[in-house]
């Protein structure tokens, strides 16, 4: 079976992507005669939210020709595996659900929840430019469910998603969309390599093809090449504690397939591009027993049957639990009361996900014995009715876990999100190792640093990923018309 379609049938997909013309197909377009003759004005390295979202936004910026470079045969990078929760500054949205947000919160939020290591700029750019992002993305057809809630490791109902499944399929199908009535061209399997220099500027990207070596030239060009959590050599260059045995949230149980692996870094590392955050890596559980979006309804317990963390914790905060104990795996119950996620339909037809009708079952399916299980969820129960859990200081339950079925399934971390990569402008142009801004380069997404600190609040991935790829793609828009002579 070819890569491409390993992806695919992974992720449940079917026949969709080609008809939207997200297949190798796609590169073979006009476009691609010519490609290194007349410079772009804008090139964009990767088709996830944040390279679709600049491609777009340089377009609707005055760009005349904008295309894409993906080193896949798919478009969407992580995009398209995500889970798709987007926070934003929503007033509106808050005054419906019968709450009040505020920009300053938000901020506070995002500084604070980064250990203050993030750049004060980069987030007052992510939170006043979350909303016109929202309006933006539903003015381009993204259907927004009016819910909104606390994603996982957030810490407030800022979070939005779309009301179809799949959710981040929905973003790249609804962007790609728009990206080829535009006339934008993806070009496929077409993996960037190094970025040119002339005058100290880049002026475009020398790409591997299934044809051989290729140039295009550009007045301006963006990274969103996404992060290096596939690349164990790079990972363990700068958190040597994730070593080979992680795999990533790309794919169950594997990592070769993940496109994350730091082309972007690598290439603007080359140029003098300065980096930043390197060492903060987030490994979080995601392939097996968990099928919630939020925390508060789901209990984990060690493989012996034990609860042994605050399950509202940061993830790094149960990983470090979890290993105190020296142990990989751990369970996590759930029962028929709460709120699914997108991934519950698929884990629960694959079998990662089962189903107990009553506690003696759940507890005979562990291999748990039924006394010592119904004693922690009698515990769990208490706290949740109290508010608070006096052993491990958790504050935040949405119930109890006690109407069946029970869900269950084993669990473990694997590498999800890197937080550092290239240092960046406001306006997302990317720094040198002097603070100055490289000409013509521009960053957006996983693929740069700064905006997270040492950690990404849940929903945050994906406003980083559209904000600064509007903001990249209309700074690149300006420089490609300014070199033009345009006003």
């Amino acid at each position: 079976m070819s890569k491409r379609r390993r992806i695919v049938a992974a992720l449940g997909l079917g026949a969709g992507l080609g008809a939207l013309g997200i297949s190798p197909l796609a590169a073979q377009t006009p476009a691609d005669a010519n490609a290194a003759e007349e410079p772009w004005d804008v090139l964009v390295v990767g088709s996830g939210a944040a390279g679709l979202s600049a491609a777009l936004a340089a377009y609707e910026a005055g760009a005349n020709r904008v295309a894409i470079l993906e080193k896949m045969a798919i478009a969407g990078g992580h995009t398209l595996v995500a889970s798709g929760s987007v926070n934003a500054y929503d007033p509106a949205g808050q005054e419906r659900m019968g709450r009040s947000d505020s920009t300053e919160a938000f901020f506070r939020d995002t500084y604070e929840g980064g250990g203050r290591r993030g750049d004060p700029d980069l987030i007052s750019v992510l939170v006043h430019e979350s909303e016109s992002m929202l309006a933006w993305l539903q003015g381009h057809g993204v259907p927004f469910d009016p819910v909104l809630f606390e994603a996982y490791n957030g810490v407030f109902p800022r979070a939005h998603r779309t009301v179809m499944r799949r959710h981040g399929f929905v973003y790249v199908e609804t962007l790609a969309r728009v990206a080829k009535r535009r006339g934008i061209p993806i070009f496929f399997r077409h993996r960037a390599q190094k970025l040119l220099l002339t005058e100290g500027a880049v002026t475009g990207v020398e790409c591997q093809t299934p044809s051989g070596r290729k140039t295009f030239r550009a007045r301006s060009v963006v990274l969103a090449t996404g992060g290096f959590g596939a690349s164990a050599p790079l990972r363990m260059r700068w958190a040597p504690i994730f070593d080979e045995t992680y795999y990533t949230t790309y794919a169950a149980g594997s990592s070769h397939l993940d496109p994350a692996t730091g082309d972007g870094i690598r290439m603007a590392e080359a140029v003098g591009a300065a980096l930043r955050d390197m060492d903060a890596v987030m490994a979080i559980p995601f392939w097996g027993g968990r099928v919630l979006d939020y925390p508060g309804a789901e209990i984990f317990l060690t493989l012996g049957g034990r609860r042994f963390t605050d399950e509202t914790g940061t993830w790094q905060s149960v990983l470090d639990d979890l290993s105190r104990l020296g142990e990989k795996e751990f369970w996590v119950v759930t029962d028929a009361r709460s709120r699914k996620g997108a991934t519950f339909a698929t884990k629960v037809q694959q079998g990662t996900v089962r189903a107990a009708q009553d506690l003696s079952e759940l507890a005979l399916r562990m291999g748990i014995p039924a006394n010592a299980l119904r004693a922690e969820m009698e515990k769990y129960n208490r706290s949740a009715d109290l508010g608070r859990d006096e052993e491990f200081g958790r504050t935040r339950f949405t119930q109890r876990i006690e109407t069946p079925p029970f869900y269950f399934g084993r669990e473990r971390f694997d590498i999800h999100y890197t937080c550092g990569g290239v240092a960046i402008t406001a306006k997302a142009e990317v720094k040198n190792a002097d603070d100055r801004p490289i000409a013509g380069l521009y960053a957006a997404g996983e693929v740069t640093g700064g905006v997270h600190g040492n950690f990404r609040l849940g929903g945050n991935g994906l406003t980083d990923a559209f904000v600064f790829g509007r903001v990249a793609g209309r700074s690149a828009a300006l420089r490609a018309q300014t070199l033009r002579g345009e006003p």
